[in-house]
């Protein structure tokens, strides 16, 4: 018989558990996450665990780095006076070594004008000495080992006054060009700001330089030729050489200057040493 409507629920079912009552998929939907969150609650509360805090990774590292960056800046203080104090050594040594080397200049062109001089006076002493003096001197001026006097030319050449590329600049080869003109146009003798001009001569680059016989010239650079006043000048303008130097001064504003000079002194070159050329043996009994 059934059971009238809004009556309770019978003694028998008050035994029965609560997943009996009201369905197995109802009591799992309610009851779901309950016992494992009691569970883990109870398991922290028996065992409590130490908290970590998150700053100190951060903390850590902020230490780490300001120790580097203390290292470094002690090093640094620390290298700095060492590599003022190398620069400046090095910078004295540099003096020291050009001293060196302009008193070592002094006493070769010393010792060479007191060997001339004692060969002049051994020569000088008999007619076949004056005679070989007189072929010295002769070649000398020819070979470049004598100084020479006589009227020419002075070519004056400097840079763009505003340079701002190489071309602009007076380079090696165009003072290789202005030598070699004068050279065709007649010049017996040349010098390149006092550095005298011999077939054993070399115009160059060495760095920012341009070095003579292996000596660094400063702007602006100078050229003495000994020749004909009245045809060196125009022989040259004429040349290749001169028309190469028009256009550097038309285009890239070089500066050229040219005059006449009634006398000029060229002074000998550095000591000549021959390499490779030797003189020839003499044949014995050919009467030579």
């Amino acid at each position: 018989m059934a059971e009238p409507a809004g009556q309770g629920p019978s003694p028998v079912e008050d035994h029965l558990p609560e997943q009996a009552r009201i369905g197995l998929l109802n009591y799992l939907t309610l009851h779901s996450l309950d016992e494992d969150y009691a569970h883990v609650a109870a398991q922290r509360s028996a065992h409590p665990r130490p908290r970590r805090s998150r700053r100190l990774p951060t903390v850590v590292a902020l230490v780490l780095f300001g120790i580097i960056v203390s290292v470094a800046a002690v090093q640094t203080s620390r290298s700095k006076p060492a590599t003022l104090t190398s620069r400046d050594s090095l910078v004295s040594q540099v003096k020291d070594r050009r001293a060196q080397l302009a008193s070592a200049r002094r006493e070769e062109v010393a010792l060479q004008g007191a060997v001339d001089t004692a060969r002049r006076k051994v020569l000088e002493a008999s007619a076949s000495g004056r005679a070989a003096q007189a072929d010295l001197t002769r070649l000398g001026a020819t070979a470049g080992t004598v100084p020479v006097t006589g009227p020419g030319v002075r070519i004056v050449v400097d840079d763009n006054p505003r340079a701002a590329t190489d071309r602009q600049k007076v380079l090696d080869r165009d003072l290789q060009i202005l030598v070699n003109g004068l050279w065709v146009s007649g010049a017996e003798a040349v010098s390149v700001n006092g550095q005298r001009l011999t077939n054993l001569s070399a115009i160059r680059e060495a760095g920012d330089a341009i070095t003579v016989n292996l000596r660094s010239l400063a702007r602006p650079y100078v050229v003495s030729a000994v020749g004909d006043p009245d045809q060196l000048p125009a022989r040259f303008i004429d040349s290749a050489a001169g028309s190469w130097w028009l256009n550097l001064k038309a285009v890239y504003h070089l500066q050229f200057s040219i005059s006449r000079e009634q006398s000029l002194t060229l002074p000998a070159a550095p000591q000549v040493t021959l390499r490779r050329a030797v003189t020839p043996a003499t044949k014995q009994g050919s009467g030579r």
